[in-house]
């Protein structure tokens, strides 16, 4: 490594030099006011006219020596500025006056020593090489181009323009401070193990400058590479990627991604080192596994815009993206991948499993399920399916032996919960967005020809605020039947013509109903009066097609709606469990399986990764009341203490149902009650 200070100018006008912005750096993206401070800075060099300089910061590369004694800058930090300097250059260049022998000197130098290298190859002829995306910008600029593209590079470079044309100081001057300005470079070795620019590149970015997971990926995937192939793999397969998803949503696919290898959910924080130790430990190339990413890029693709080749299998995604669960997305690139790529599946098992999970999906969110669990339930389905294949069973009955077995939490509600749910919960006012998916699916259902969904809105039957007429027909309970049913799914049906009805009454609101287009909807006239008793006939009839649309496969578990704990299923702390009679096998805490015997190991572990987590948090219980019986500096307060800190003791005479709550308890006040899990033997 090489470091230390020296004047900008002197390293870019350095003799047969490139200065190559990485592939992997974002576009360059400086704004107006950084633009507008850079020149103030500059001009404050010749304000103070002290002969100082001014500081620009650090500029960090690696050298690379190429053929015909180029020597190659690759920029790890700095692109901004370098690039920013290059287009005060240039507007200082184009301002000169080549008819004025002062200025033509200058202008000449400053072209053949900053912006160009003379009598080299044309591929390093320019000093600068930006980003793939600023390249031809770039390039048009110094080439004078007319009407050329508009750009940050070329709004900065006008911008340059006005602030010399309206500076006290004239474009020579202006060169003349641009030459004072210092910056701190560290050339960087890049056979040097202990000069590893992707550390040096995390250890620069460590304190957040919003750089996203994939942003990181995708520079430690490309960056230990020589330019050339950085720009050959970035063109052939992260450009793809990114015509496939946004960077946000690289981040995201990248996370469901781990977890369909890994079995476990990724937490969004750690994304990014998550990628690397799977990078390291399955000994991919960059080129390896980048051909991975666009393959599994391009079903995410899909599962967000519903266009793979397959009309069908569309159709089916559709559902599924209306129930807003991207959990289920690990799982489904598994699965399109068994379909299109390994062909171990075939059309008709994709589709019938996406409409399993559908189902699964569907009935949760109707019965008001927790939604936590569901992370862990696909994160973990592709393994477990392939452990029921591996025993003989089909894919289908892989697929329902692994949703149905779920428990607690992650339960597939029976039919009698469902019906209960669907007949009985406020859904426009909790999930207006399903209540209007529920509608439409049950249209569609009796016929093809239905009504295009973005026309339709919900209407109230009975009306969302009550009117005198409406308090005459629904009678003495009015106030009541208004406030039990009037969200629920029987007093709701699709119209195009919401507006119009408003509050009349169920008479005159017959008229409109006889006449609709949509089946659903015409089926209200046959009613003579809507009352509660109408309402809960209406969402009895809709529940038997729902059951169709959404039904529960063959019931092979009828003890899970009990309390009956199984072996081998992860079960969240956050669960009210009755864990009597039971023994623990492992707690999951963080993604980390620690093996367990007794609740009182479980308890143990528990607390010692806590301690880990956050110690001085653990610290603060022993002054809340909550855990006196359970933590204390004094070994003498407990019948059968064990030390799990220096002066840290932990009673563990408890029965497994107090041990299981207080657990629960500590999880609860770290915040992560969703996050730890456990197995019973």
């Amino acid at each position: 490594m090489e470091a230390g200070p020296i004047k900008l100018l002197k390293l870019l006008g350095e003799h047969k030099s490139t200065f190559n912005i990485p592939v992997y750096q974002r576009n360059y993206e400086w704004t107006k006011d950084q633009v507008k401070q850079y020149f103030r800075d500059v001009e404050a060099i010749l304000e103070e006219n002290s002969g100082g300089g001014h500081f620009l910061g650090t500029i960090v590369f690696v050298s690379n020596e190429k053929p015909g004694l180029i020597m190659e800058r690759i920029i790890i930090d700095g692109q901004q500025r370098i690039t920013t300097t290059f287009l005060l250059l240039k507007a200082i260049y184009d301002l000169l006056d080549a008819n004025n022998p002062a200025e033509k000197g200058r202008k000449e130098e400053i072209f053949d020593t900053y912006i160009i290298n003379k009598f080299v190859d044309d591929q390093y002829k320019l000093k600068l090489k930006p980003v793939e995306d600023d390249r031809k910008a770039y390039s048009d600029l110094i080439e004078s181009v007319p009407n050329a593209k508009e750009s940050k590079v070329f709004t900065n470079y006008e911008l340059f323009k006005t602030l010399i044309n309206n500076s006290k100081y004239d474009p020579n001057s202006i060169f003349d401070a641009l030459s004072l300005v210092e910056i701190v470079y560290i050339s960087l070795d890049k056979n040097s193990p202990k000069e590893n620019p992707q550390i040096i590149f995390e250890s620069l970015n460590s304190t957040g400058l919003s750089l996203t997971e994939a942003d990181l990926i995708r520079n430690f995937v490309l960056m230990s590479l020589d330019y050339d192939d950085q720009s050959k793999l970035y063109k052939k397969y992260w450009i793809t990627i990114e015509k496939f998803l946004s960077n946000a949503r690289i981040s995201e696919f990248i996370r469901g991604f781990l977890s369909m290898k890994s079995g476990t959910t990724v937490n969004k924080q750690k994304v990014y080192s998550e990628f690397k130790k799977f990078y390291y430990k399955n000994h991919y190339s960059s080129e390896d596994i980048l051909r991975e990413l666009v393959k599994y890029a391009k079903y995410y693709h899909w599962f967000i815009n519903l266009n793979s080749d397959i009309e069908s299998i569309n159709e089916r995604l559709w559902s599924l993206q209306q129930l807003k669960s991207t959990v289920v997305y690990p799982y489904l690139l598994e699965l399109f991948d068994d379909f299109f790529h390994k062909q171990v599946i075939d059309e008709f098992e994709l589709i019938q499993t996406i409409e399993l999970i559908n189902s699964y999906l569907y009935r949760r969110a109707i019965c008001a399920k927790p939604t936590n669990a569901l992370n862990k339930v696909f994160a973990s389905m592709a393994k477990n399916v392939a452990a029921n294949k591996n025993a003989g069973k089909s894919h289908i009955d892989s697929v329902i032996d692994y949703l149905m077995s779920k428990d607690g939490s992650a339960i597939f509600p029976r039919n009698e919960e469902f019906k209960r749910h669907f007949v009985e919960f406020e859904i426009y006012r909790s999930r207006k967005d399903i209540a209007t998916y529920t509608l439409y699916s049950i249209e569609k259902h009796f016929h093809k020809e239905v009504v295009e969904n973005i026309d339709l809105t919900i209407e109230h039957i009975m009306p969302k605020v009550i009117t005198p007429k409406w308090n005459i027909d629904l009678g003495r309970d009015a106030e009541e039947v208004h406030k039990v049913y009037r969200d629920t799914i029987g007093n709701l049906t699709l119209t195009k013509y919401n507006s119009e009805m408003s509050n009349k009454s169920f008479g005159e609101k017959k008229d409109f109903y006889a006449n609709s287009n949509i089946k659903i909807t015409r089926d209200i006239n046959q009613y003579d009066n809507w009352n509660k008793e109408s309402i809960i006939n209406r969402a009895n009839k809709l529940f038997e097609i729902a059951n169709e649309i959404w039904p529960m496969p063959v019931d092979n578990y009828k003890d899970t709606e009990g309390n009956v704990l199984q072996s081998s299923i992860e079960y969240s702390i956050s669960e009210n469990l009755n864990v009597t009679g039971y023994k623990p096998d492992k707690l999951i805490f963080d993604d980390e399986e620690i093996v367990v015997t007794t609740w009182k190991e479980m308890l143990t572990e528990m607390c010692l990764q806590l301690l880990d987590f956050d110690r001085e948090l653990f610290y603060s219980l022993l002054q809340n009341n909550n855990y006196k019986k359970i933590i204390s500096t004094n070994q003498e307060n407990f019948r059968k203490p064990i030390n799990i800190t220096t002066d840290i003791y932990l009673e563990t005479h408890f029965s497994a149902k107090d041990i299981y709550s207080y657990i629960q308890l500590l999880a609860k006040e770290y915040g992560i009650e969703e996050d730890v899990y456990f197995i019973i033997k």
